[in-house]
């Protein structure tokens, strides 16, 4: 009997199973659903038990109930067993209609049974709901652990002293009433400047009472003000409550049966219309005396391509080597347009421009750009064109501010994951009306920048508080994005204007034909079609999950960098031995090509290393996150089975320490060449201390990890193990770094600050003069005396000039050798205040009417105060990393 009812048991509870999952939505709306976490316990029940299956009945019972409601909570208990009681509830967002309530519900519920199958509590967040169940009850009663903190990547520009208080006060006013409204929802909205506004949200599950909802709240918005400070928007997500703001409207209000006003303009755009319809241009004020023919010269070679191509659409050119430009195309016009179009860029800007160092023009049909710098592969917000209808006062409904904005979000959610960087869409508004979108970036820029181009005209540019109608685009240098109530962009159908001739006749056979083929041709594309749909759709999930379990929740924003195994063994002919171009303890790196011409330097992380695997991690996610010019760019990832692979551009040049070391080195540095170099690494430190989204510390820059492309340009690379810190000077049980290059309080004490990387870079600018380098892990004893006790003693006999690398080919400028030899001690002070920031060597370099302070003895604590045999910050000799694998240091701003 007891088998019988087991088999039994087991029978119902594949049934109930097999009947839920097939109960989750289809539809593409639950599909591109967008969640944080799940966060599951480790406490786990056993495959078909009790609980379990309750479990499954409980997720049965939420989905069903979340089509005629926003919030409902229920007690799955068999045969009065409470040991095996399952308690659930799910809250929707107060504005969500019940039909996306129920997808949500129905999508978080499935996610919950196949990522925390046998926990014994989960929870989930999506943006418009959330659902969790525990094993003890937990109604009624107010919990604020686990919470997930998240901020806006974009910073406020308006005085903190002003804007903090101002939205404390308006969150808390926001909580206030919703604790002691029905429905425990609230939303408000606060004027920040003219053009600005915050939106802000509260919500308690309705289970609450008005204390507790309100204490909950409480707990949230000081968590806001911690995570969020001088962010333009940010969430707290509690298991009883959540608080966000936003400078857009991020949330429905009401329902709106009226129509939507539209843009009016003074010419109706036909999307059929031969004209490319200039818009605007800018030009910069720097004057270059002798380079106009250069910049002739790459005008006419982007005019040319665009006449003489077939596949015209995008185009970078640098064959003047004196200046960079590109065009770019909508990608639904004909090439013959297009064409058109940027022949009458360049002859505009020509005109325009005449004498400008940099400039970029913007027509309907395109955009061209160009510089006196490289800027590809570099996102570009400024200068920007918007033309929108902006006026003092609300003109329509917050209905269709919302509208606007949720479909602008999906939009550039499909944007950066197309190789074109191309979207379109459009989407029904009201019975009447339908709303026409249209993004692109340009297809230089890695997919992470597009995704943050696009998203800085919609949550900077648009001033969602005063639009006066829709209708209205932003044009960047990098990406675009333009909505209106008319559709202004061709399908794919739509490549000629409607013709108004009919067809002729066709004959009783033809017709007889058609109708036999056409049916069966259908059927086996539509068969085909199927089967790619299906695979392809495998293959996403596989990934995602893959994603989800090494980043977490942090995988949504990084999609669109991983590249498929089979791509990246094309580009390294399957990894081969002619292909290697460095080996380290992490793993190999390859050279490559990619489908699209792009060189790649492929680090292929080994599958024996820990290391390697918390490298590959943080990597990823931060480092993805710097963009400059002066570092190399990280470009993608692959992670499939037991292959953890890094991806970013190839500089074809070797390593700094080639060319001042290598007693092979066929070019020797002339001290133009030298100069530019470090003028090069401080603008890199200066973007990584001062201008990145997050304060980095590189912790082991040193002649090896700088790189030099065809221009003898200086790359910072190698970032290796990064990590967030919550104060200004972190420290380290573990040192991990190259000796030579430490400055004294990281090597004995594990201390490091941004004044680690100023005497590390005051090391490498000091080798880069004299050619030498400086005392290393093998050497602590044997030399008596390293480089900074050197170059200290003949600047302190007044010879500086003596230590000056002999090799070096050409005479060089012996005012700018010894202030730079001034700078490189001022960096090796020991004490790490005496030492400049990294924005005052800037300014010493660039500007030398700037007197330089007199530097103090350098740090001389290499050789006389360690030894490498002894334990470093509590750990063992081993911990001591010599050219090892890099550490960086993230710091929040």
């Amino acid at each position: 009997m007891a088998l019988n009812f087991n088999f039994l048991r087991l029978l119902v509870f594949i049934f109930s199973l097999v009947s839920f999952i097939m109960s989750f939505p289809t539809t593409t709306k639950a599909k591109e659903l967008d969640y944080q976490g799940p966060k599951c316990s480790e406490d786990r029940t056993t495959f078909n038990s009790t609980y379990q299956v309750n479990l499954i009945t409980l997720f049965s019972s939420l989905s069903s109930k979340a089509t005629i409601t926003i919030f409902y909570n229920n007690t799955i208990i068999e045969n009065k067993d409470t040991s095996n009681a399952v308690y659930g509830l799910f809250m929707c967002r107060g504005d969500v209609p019940f039909d996306v309530c129920g997808d949500c519900v129905q999508s978080a519920t499935h996610v919950l049974s196949t990522e925390c199958t046998l926990s014994l509590w989960g929870m989930i967040w999506y943006e418009q709901c959330m659902v969790r169940y525990s094993n003890t009850r937990f109604f009624s009663v107010p919990k604020t652990e686990p919470f997930t903190p998240m901020s806006n990547n974009f910073n406020v520009s308006i005085n903190q002293d002003i804007f903090v208080p101002l939205l404390a006060n308006t969150v808390n006013k926001t909580a206030d009433q919703a604790a002691v409204s029905l429905n425990k929802y609230a939303t408000k909205e606060q004027k920040v400047t003219k053009l600005e506004t915050i939106f802000t949200l509260a919500q308690c599950t309705q289970d609450l009472s008005v204390g507790d909802c309100r204490s909950c709240l409480g707990f949230a918005v000081g968590q806001i003000h911690e995570c969020c400070k001088g962010r333009r928007g940010g969430r707290v997500l509690l298991p009883s409550c959540n608080v966000r703001f936003e400078f857009y409207p991020f949330y429905r209000h009401g329902v709106s049966k009226a129509l939507a006003p539209a843009t009016k303009y003074p010419i109706m755009e036909s999307k059929y219309s031969p004209d490319p319809g200039y818009l605007s241009h800018q030009c910069s004020n720097n004057q270059p005396t002798n380079l106009q023919k250069r910049l002739t010269t790459l005008l006419s070679d982007l005019s040319s391509k665009a006449r003489n191509s077939n596949d015209n659409e995008f185009y970078i050119s640098n064959v003047s080597n004196s200046f960079f430009g590109l065009y770019l195309c909508r990608a639904d016009l004909p090439s013959s347009l297009c064409a058109d179009c940027i022949v009458n860029a360049t002859n505009r800007i020509a005109s325009e421009c005449p004498t400008s160092m940099e400039a970029v023009i913007w027509y309907n049909h395109c955009l061209l750009r160009y510089s006196n710098y490289s800027f590809f592969r570099t996102m570009g917000t400024n200068p920007r064109f918007k033309m929108m209808n902006v006026t003092d006062y609300d003109d329509y409904k917050s209905y269709y501010k919302y509208e606007l904005w949720s479909a602008l979000t999906k939009v550039a959610g499909e944007i950066w994951d197309r190789s074109d960087r191309y979207y379109t869409e459009s989407f029904v508004l009201n019975d009447v009306q339908r709303l026409f979108v249209q993004g692109q970036c340009t297809k230089d820029l890695a997919t992470l920048d597009c995704n943050y181009c696009i998203h800085d005209v919609i949550e900077t540019a648009i001033p969602w508080c005063c639009l006066g109608s829709i209708g209205g685009r932003v044009l960047y240098p990098s990406c675009t994005l333009r909505f209106e109530l008319f559709p202004f962009y061709r399908n794919g159908t739509d490549d000629q204007p409607p013709s108004t001739t009919t067809t002729v006749k066709t004959g009783r056979s033809r017709a007889v034909i058609l109708i036999i083929v056409v049916p069966v041709v259908a059927l086996v594309l539509l068969l085909s079609f199927c089967c790619y749909l299906f695979r392809k759709r495998a293959r996403k999930s596989y990934n995602k999950t893959i994603l989800r379990k090494n980043f977490g929740h942090e995988s949504n924003t990084i999609g669109g960098l991983q590249f498929n195994l089979s791509i990246i063994e094309a580009a390294t002919n399957h990894f081969s031995q002619e292909n290697e171009i460095g080996k380290g303890g992490f793993g190999q790196v390859y050279k490559g090509v990619l489908p699209d011409g792009r060189h790649i330097a492929v680090k292929r992380l080994s599958k024996s290393s820990t290391q390697g695997a918390t490298e590959f991690k943080n990597e990823v996610l931060l480092i993805a996150k710097l963009q400059h010019k002066n570092l190399v760019a990280f470009l993608g990832f692959c992670l499939e089975g037991q292959e953890k692979i890094l991806i970013y551009e190839y500089v074809p040049n070797k390593s700094l320490d080639y060319f001042l070391f290598d007693p092979h080195s066929e070019k020797l540095l002339s001290w133009s060449e030298r100069y530019n170099i470090i003028d090069g690494i401080a603008q890199g430190i200066l973007y990584l201390h001062e201008y990145s989204r997050l304060k980095v510390i590189h912790r082991d820059l040193k002649p090896s990890n700088i790189l030099l492309d065809e221009n003898m340009n200086s790359k910072i690379s190698d970032f290796g193990l990064a990590r967030i810190i919550d104060q200004q000077q972190g420290s380290a049980s573990r040192v991990v770094g190259t000796l030579g290059y430490m400055s004294p309080e990281y090597a004995m004490q594990g201390k490091f600050s941004e004044k680690s990387d100023i005497f590390s870079f005051g090391v490498m600018i000091l080798e880069i003069i004299t050619g030498k380098k400086n005392v290393g892990s093998n050497e602590l004893y044997r030399i008596a005396e390293g480089l900074l006790s050197l170059v200290w003693r003949q600047f302190c006999n007044q010879t500086p000039l003596s230590v000056l690398d002999p090799k070096m080919k050409e005479n060089c400028s012996e005012s700018e050798v010894i202030r730079c030899i001034q700078i490189g001690l001022l960096c090796v002070q020991e004490n790490p205040d005496e030492r400049p920031t990294i924005s005052t060597i800037v300014s010493y370099l660039s500007n030398i009417s700037l007197e330089l302070p007199s530097p103090r003895e350098p740090a001389f604590f290499l050789h006389a105060k360690m030894d490498p045999t002894k334990t470093i910050a509590g750990e063992s000799s081993s911990s001591f990393s010599v050219n090892e694998i890099s550490e960086s240091t993230f710091l929040p701003r």
